[in-house]
């Protein structure tokens, strides 16, 4: 964790998290949508979600009990392309009251025809508009998709593009990445490894590998 960031928890930041469907925590157990519209786009009405049992419910828990005088607002819209969150960034972020934020997008971009070049601007572009604003910022990637998700035929790229982008402009940008695509791309290959460990004399050295390349995936040290 940066400095920067570790200080503002520790003064009490206020966390904005502005994403998709995924950093909304939609699938999760016990989320509900709510009749809170937080951002309009003159079209479509995208409405906030409570999701308690959600990673960032996690995180929220975490935060009351390692920084109580830190708030989170989860403003993820369900459906929202990485565009229409950059044009309706005035409606999610509030420049007095938010200190760090959390950008994680990127999934229904898949579905444009040039997405992951409209990715690639939009997150750069964001990222570029938060750091004139003097806020920190943690860019992260989306978890694996299913192989039937994947499979749609809208999907014109998937979630391994997306991933990529997202940690390029990550790295060119000098922002803080929490690689969630190939975190869990590596556990998964570590656990099947282990499934085969007994039988097969190359599980082992699949394990290694992928051990090896989760060790340099964190984030910082102890993670």
């Amino acid at each position: 964790m940066r400095i920067e960031i570790r200080q503002l928890l520790q003064r009490g930041a206020h966390i904005n998290i502005i994403g998709d469907s995924l950093a909304a925590g939609a699938g999760s157990s016990g989320s509900w949508k709510t009749d809170k519209v937080i951002l309009c786009d003159g079209e479509e009405n995208f409405m906030r979600r409570i999701a308690p049992n959600s990673w960032w419910g996690s995180f929220e828990t975490y935060l009351k009990d390692k920084f109580p005088g830190c708030t989170l607002e989860n403003n993820g819209c369900g459906g929202a392309s990485s565009g229409q969150l950059r044009n309706g960034i005035e409606q999610l972020f509030c420049e007095d009251r938010d200190d760090i934020i959390f950008l994680f997008f990127g999934a229904n971009d898949r579905k444009r025809e040039n997405g992951m070049q409209e990715l690639r601007d939009n997150l750069s572009w964001m990222i570029r508009f938060f750091r004139e604003k003097g806020k920190e910022m943690v860019v992260f990637t989306p978890t694996p998709s299913t192989v039937m998700n994947e499979a749609y035929v809208n999907r014109l790229y998937h979630m391994e593009d997306v991933a990529n982008i997202i940690i390029d402009v990550a790295e060119k940008e000098g922002v803080l990445l929490a690689d969630n695509y190939n975190s869990l791309l590596y556990s998964r290959r570590m656990l099947d490894a282990l499934e085969r460990i007994k039988n097969d004399p190359q599980a082992h050295t699949e394990f290694e590998k992928n051990l090896d390349l989760q060790q340099k995936n964190i984030t910082e040290i102890d993670e």
